[in-house]
């Protein structure tokens, strides 16, 4: 496709001005049209593995197509261009071959959850224009049925959201006593304790359910940022470095980590973790470019700086390996 592009060129460049503009439109439309059938193989591909995910999880699979359907809907009076020319068109062959594949799957599974019903909640709430019209949402959800617990959950972070916290404590008190041991509930608790800045009550209650769940991640993430609220940064570090035991590929908790460090003035750590979290993000000139930093701080400290230099190195042919992939 290169070598018609640049014929076109030369034959433009010759004298052979429209038929060399023609050919050079050619080339780029044949481009265009490969890139699209290429990615439509990989979303072909992605879809199938998607299918698979979803009954390994327990989900019926058929619910994927069906979802299609609903998204082509959306779009069924709107002026759209050709399918070719879509990277990801919702069309009826699509829609076709992930039914076929799903239908092959066992029949069953579950189709919803209280806690998919609690995250759709949550998803809800960020996409409202305000905390305010959440809160109407909600509200008219639990109108129609009072034993709407998804809908209680989500007008409580709605009313938090909107600083409204003893209106947010009342709307969570029934769930709580309902299910006081329920994580997502609890996790809504200590926000709103958090938000009211009453911080012995949120420590209080993380502390109870990281006796009962001790490894969950996001009530060890809460009782980090509790302690971060209360300006304690080195028992925070603590409970990070805990959470890099389990999750050392997460760059959320090493980019949390290069602030907590800082905030405890431990420069030369702070841009070492800086480094592994532009590393996991794929940003390796960044994440070389910390480790320098740290390497120029750590001079005086032969056993340091070796360590940094050979983790750079590492980065480095990192780097150079993901190039000679992608090349």
């Amino acid at each position: 496709m290169m070598a018609a592009m640049l014929a076109g060129i030369v034959m433009a460049a010759a004298g052979a001005g429209d038929a060399g503009i023609a050919a050079i439109a050619g080339s780029q439309a044949a481009a265009i049209q490969e890139q699209a059938r290429f990615s439509r193989q990989n979303e072909a591909e992605a879809d199938r593995i998607g299918i698979l995910n979803l009954e390994k999880a327990g989900y019926d699979p058929r619910n994927m197509p069906t979802m299609f359907e609903r998204l082509a809907r959306q779009y069924r009076y709107d002026a759209k261009p050709p399918e070719f020319l879509m990277s990801h068109p919702v069309t009826e062959s699509r829609i076709a071959d992930t039914r076929n594949r799903a239908e092959q799957a066992k029949p069953g599974g579950k189709e919803d959850s209280l806690t998919y019903q609690l995250m759709r909640s949550r998803v809800v709430l960020i996409y409202e224009e305000t905390p305010g019209m959440a809160a109407k949402r909600f509200r008219a959800q639990m109108a129609e049925n009072p034993k709407n617990d998804a809908a209680r959950y989500g007008l409580a972070l709605a009313q938090t959201k909107a600083g409204q916290l003893n209106e947010a404590r009342e709307t969570l008190k029934p769930l709580l006593d309902k299910a006081p041991d329920n994580i997502t509930y609890n996790l809504a608790a200590i926000n709103l304790d958090i938000t009211n800045n009453r911080f012995p009550d949120a420590q209080q209650r993380v502390n109870r359910m990281l006796d009962l769940y001790p490894d969950d991640y996001p009530l060890n993430q809460a009782k980090v940022d509790i302690l971060l609220k209360q300006s304690k940064a080195p028992e925070a570090l603590k409970g990070l470095e805990t959470l890099l035991k389990s999750r050392p590929d997460d760059p959320d908790i090493w980019n949390q980590v290069a602030d907590t460090r800082g905030l405890s003035g431990n420069t030369i750590g702070s841009h070492q973790a800086r480094a592994e979290y532009f590393a996991l993000m794929g940003d390796f000139k960044q994440a070389i470019q910390q480790l320098e930093f740290a390497k120029r701080r750590a001079n005086n400290n032969f056993q340091l700086a070796s360590r940094i230099d050979a983790r750079q190195q590492e980065i480095i042919a990192q780097e150079r390996a993901v190039k000679e992939m992608m090349n």
